[in-house]
């Protein structure tokens, strides 16, 4: 083993990180701490926007400080985005994933400009000999990624890693539900705020992964449209039921189920296999109209989860204002995991 090895092994990993998922109107951050294979969540918390009215996760100098409560200050910080603009594609490179294939990722993303983006990847199969390998390769926006790092310039936590939200959740997915799913085929949907994210999973292998510019903000705006109230009503009316608003839902999520049942049926035919189930989280969770169109268009059984699931609960972790709204942290709990993965 070189020096370098050796360093590697003994360097300190975290243990104790702060899950950030950030939005255009709030922050959702959970904390978690591990101790071998523990995981114990320390707090959870909703915090107000971090960008000023009329500003953007693009225009750095909009952002205003994020200040966190004391039971939410781990020594790092994992970083989720919307991640509005960003590209994620599933890349298939001939052969082994060397550096010569690791060389092609930037090309074969096709952006304008690659210096305007900060870019990385993840190795989902390897191929051998004639064989493709297949990787996710990722591009944020590197205004985005500069403008939200420089919030903790100083002090704890300390940046760790910036990663979009919906491919948090696909984190989060593989840590709870997808133990159940180690020899079929499920779906993974997220709904941000601005867009959404949907992946495929066969055998917990990644076989596709989209983003659609349709997010909960689509829903909202549709609602108070059709009937003529402002945004606080239209998000109880989505939540509670008390209107049949499933003509508004549908005109928005129509365009977007259809395309999540092309890429159903592509993966299906590729894949020889069959999607029965589909996993869903972010804001339109509660909206039963939304649940039901995919459900009623897709044919199959539409689920969420609790991301918390499995782990060990520190005194009052979840604000009593919280409970029962676990899903809003998905993607945060899914940054932190996936740092310890990445560092074990």
């Amino acid at each position: 083993m070189d020096i370098q090895s050796l360093a590697e092994k003994f360097k300190r990993r975290p243990t104790d990180v702060i899950g950030i998922d950030i939005s255009r109107s709030e922050v959702r951050a959970a904390r978690i701490r591990k101790n071998g294979d523990s995981f114990t969540l320390v707090a959870v918390n909703v915090l107000g926007s971090i960008v000023s009215p009329g500003g953007s996760l693009d225009q750095p100098e909009t952002l205003v400080p994020l200040i966190l409560p004391s039971k939410l200050k781990a020594k790092y910080a994992s970083i989720a985005l919307s991640g509005k603009n960003a590209v994620v594609k599933i890349l298939s490179i001939p052969g082994a994933f060397d550096d010569s294939a690791i060389a092609k990722v930037v090309d074969n993303l096709n952006l304008d400009n690659p210096d305007e983006y900060r870019i990385s990847y993840k190795l989902v199969v390897e191929g051998h000999g004639r064989s493709e390998s297949r990787a996710m390769g990722v591009a944020l926006p590197a205004t985005q990624v500069s403008g939200v790092v420089s919030l903790f310039h100083t002090g704890v936590p300390a940046p760790f890693s910036v990663e979009i939200s919906g491919l948090a959740t696909m984190s989060a997915f593989l840590h709870g539900p997808a133990a159940a799913h180690e020899n079929d085929a499920v779906g993974v949907m997220d709904f941000g705020e601005e867009s959404s994210t949907f992946a495929l999973f066969n055998k917990n292998v990644l076989a596709l992964v989209r983003r659609f510019d349709v997010g909960t903000s689509d829903v909202l705006r549709k609602v108070q449209e059709s009937l003529g109230v402002d945004m606080e009503t239209a998000q109880g009316i989505i939540s509670d039921g008390s209107f049949d608003i499933s003509q508004s839902v549908g005109e928005v999520m129509d365009p977007l189920v259809k395309q999540l049942i092309v890429s159903r049926d592509f993966v299906e035919r590729r894949e020889n296999c069959h999607v029965s189930k589909l996993y869903v989280a972010g804001g339109l969770v509660v909206s039963k109209d939304s649940l039901d169109e995919i459900r009623s268009s897709m044919e199959l059984e539409v689920a969420t989860w609790n991301p918390f699931d499995g782990m060990n609960m520190a005194t009052d972790a979840i604000p009593r204002e919280l409970v029962g709204q676990e899903w809003r942290f998905t993607a945060a709990v899914g940054a932190c995991l996936a740092t310890f993965e990445e560092t074990a």
